[in-house]
């Protein structure tokens, strides 16, 4: 007896084989997934109908500030250097753990009406985030974060590096932990040495940002005297798996080296677009070997955190960059947001694909509206057609957290919170 059965979907499994289910179902138990496949005859205690729809494995999103739901569309209509300037104010002034809570609360509610079953989260007060996380019922990736000075959470270098040792020890429920330098320009050649041998120490990957937009490459060549992978690759973060939030500007010796080094990259395709940082070499980078997924940024520069508009604009700024519009199908595509990103943060064993054994972390996607018909092709009707309202049902680690396009919890207390915070940034 199986704990929950999906029945009556196209089953698309994202494993190594691509293998699809026209007619079939996915059953649940104890939070992993028990069986796949045509599952008739198989009982549940609680059975759902997809109605032709889609179930496809969670979408996973690899680099976000979710907290940052309370700046969004606060610093619009400039790059990323003026952008910050003005986020980063507001920031000073309003971010605390409860605010943090808060926001990121707000932004994992959206996540997960979209379909995100999973987020890679790099914040001030982190720990606050795994307890948003932790409300709405989705996973999490996220660990401290370090920053050359003092920050928006007001520690001083030898403080940070205490606290995040001292936060490392600490049990976190279910997130798991990654370092989080926050880039070359933010922090100077020892102290990213310092994160690499915090890294050796534990066995803990790392997530940092690098060569995203034209100002951010002047400053790493006017404090170094090189480029972002240069000065990554010096200073030991590339020795460990390291998750690369943007590579837009790379050359083609940067792009080996990283795929040397088995890093992987998280495509921000929204903000990139949005903050005119440039558009990222995605096809290069595949046939390179370099693992790609899939993020949204944080929703102030990206302005929400919606993973189907990721998708297609992942595909239109390559196929448009490399003027060869099979550079990177639709299939592709949806591979990043999925398989992609649970191998891109370390988790292709438990998580990104609907196979027995791994987390129950299932999405379905309703088929009925008139946009999503005809459809001669799931993988193109997902990036090229779906969006966050064809969402119906979502699952997490086996618990359902969306149920028939709405949260399975009540956030009403969030967004009275997001108004009364947000009254005070305006």
């Amino acid at each position: 007896m199986h704990d929950t059965l999906i029945t009556n979907g196209h089953v698309l499994t994202m494993d190594a084989d691509f293998i699809d289910f026209p007619n079939g179902a996915v059953a649940i138990k104890d939070g992993k997934i028990s069986a796949v496949g045509d599952l008739t005859g198989h009982e549940a205690a609680q059975v759902i109908d997809a109605k032709g729809g889609l179930i496809i494995p969670g979408l996973i999103n690899t680099h976000c500030h979710a907290a940052m739901t309370l700046f969004r569309g606060l610093a619009d209509d400039r790059p990323l250097d003026q952008f910050l300037q003005t986020v980063w104010a507001a920031e000073a002034k309003h971010i605390t753990p409860d605010t943090v809570h808060i926001g990121a609360t707000l932004g994992a509610a959206e996540m997960a009406l979209g379909g995100v079953t999973h987020f890679v989260d790099m914040y001030w007060h982190f720990e606050s985030t795994i307890a948003a996380a932790a409300d709405i019922g989705i996973g999490l990736t996220t660990g401290p974060v370090f920053i050359a000075f003092d920050g928006l959470d007001g520690q001083p270098w030898d403080t940070r590096v205490a606290n995040a040792e001292a936060a490392i020890a600490k049990p976190h429920n279910a997130a798991h932990l990654m370092l989080m330098p926050h880039s070359c320009y933010t922090m100077d050649a020892e102290k990213l040495r310092t994160v690499a041998d915090m890294a050796a120490t534990h066995s803990l990957p790392i997530h940092i940002h690098a060569a995203e937009a034209p100002s951010e490459m002047a400053q790493v060549h006017d404090i170094y005297g090189k480029r972002p992978v240069a000065v990554m690759e010096e200073a030991g973060i590339l020795a460990h798996p390291t998750l690369i939030a943007h590579a837009v500007h790379l050359d083609d010796a940067e792009i080996t080296t990283l795929a040397q080094r088995g890093a992987t990259v998280a495509h921000n395709p929204l903000s990139n677009a949005k903050l005119a940082s440039g558009t990222m070499r995605a096809h290069d980078m595949a046939q390179a070997g370099i693992p790609l997924s899939l993020g949204t940024d944080g929703p102030s520069s990206g302005n929400d955190l919606d993973m189907w508009q990721a998708m297609r604009h992942a595909s239109f700024m390559n196929t448009n960059a490399t003027g060869n519009a099979a550079s990177l199908p639709a299939r592709a595509i949806f591979a990043m947001a999925t398989c992609g990103g649970a191998r891109a943060i370390g988790l292709h064993d438990s998580k990104g694909s609907l196979e027995v054994g791994k987390d129950a972390d299932i999405t379905v996607v309703d088929m009925s509206g008139l946009h999503m018909f005809p459809s001669f092709d799931p993988y193109s009707t997902l990036v090229y057609t779906a969006g966050r309202s064809d969402v119906a049902h979502v699952f997490a680690r086996g618990v359902q957290v969306v149920a028939d396009k709405h949260l399975t919890m009540d956030i009403s207390d969030t967004i009275t919170e997001v108004h009364r915070i947000t009254r005070h940034i305006r």
